[in-house]
């Protein structure tokens, strides 16, 4: 009898053991918040860096002209 129970819980065990180290779904949700994170970042250095980037292509632009 403790020979059947000692079986089920191995296998229990091993089941639970095997479904956690699953890696499948992992990488594209890694993937996904790295590519949210640098979009993130790109939208706040625009709104930072908009009034530079402004007056830079205005100067470039007011060069050609000239």
């Amino acid at each position: 009898m403790s020979d059947i129970l000692l079986r089920a819980a191995v296998t229990a065990q091993s089941s639970m053991y095997n479904l956690r180290d699953r890696e499948d779904g992992q990488t594209m949700t890694e993937y996904a918040i790295i590519i949210a994170a640098v979009a993130v970042l790109l939208i706040v250095a625009l709104l930072f860096l908009s009034g530079r980037i402004g007056s830079l292509f205005s100067d470039t632009g007011s060069s050609i002209s000239s």
